[in-house]
């Protein structure tokens, strides 16, 4: 089955980051989206590889991994239709902080960093937008990170003295705080 131009438009602004776009904001971003196909238990991207791109899951299941320095990668969650990824990438075009898998098939669109910053300099108010949109999910996760953090500190119990003490060295080899 083809995707067409309105139903990705439509899939879109059911998604969490387009939900405030006007259906031809959307449509701005249709022409810069590359369309990937990744078979199960295949990388998406590995750690430590250039941040290109932001991604969306239109069908399949995605994870998340971190490589751990005291032992095997740990998975850090499960992405699922309509979930984007990459939105660090977009914004600073950084090393990937986290290996991604297909868990299944999956279907992804593709933003790429340098389509991304051409609308930018063009100046589309639909990428201001989606700027916008992004920083505010990266708001929400820092929360959380900060959340989590002072969880651990508050109530350094021996079971998760260890555990703090390998958050703490892996923050401080991978998270820059400004």
């Amino acid at each position: 089955m083809e995707v067409t131009t309105e139903m990705l438009v439509h899939f879109l602004s059911k998604t969490e980051v387009f939900a405030d776009f006007d259906t031809d904001e959307i449509e701005t971003f249709v022409p810069h989206l590359e369309f990937v196909g990744v078979e199960a238990e295949h990388t998406i991207f590995q750690e430590g590889s250039t941040g290109d791109g932001w991604w969306l899951i239109l069908s399949g299941e995605v994870s998340v991994t971190k490589e751990m320095p005291s032992g095997p990668p740990h998975v850090l969650s499960h992405l699922h239709v309509g979930d984007t990824f990459g939105e660090m990438a977009l914004i600073d075009g950084a090393p990937r902080m986290a290996t991604l898998h297909a868990v299944e098939n999956t279907q992804l669109a593709r933003l790429s960093r340098d389509s991304f910053l051409n609308l930018l300099r063009g100046r589309e108010l639909p990428a201001v937008k989606l700027l916008w949109a992004i920083s505010a999910v990266l708001c929400q996760r820092q929360r959380q990170l900060t959340m989590l953090l002072s969880d651990l500190v508050e109530v350094p119990d021996e079971e998760t003295v260890r555990e703090y003490e390998i958050l703490s060295q892996l923050l401080r080899s991978n998270v820059t705080w400004n």
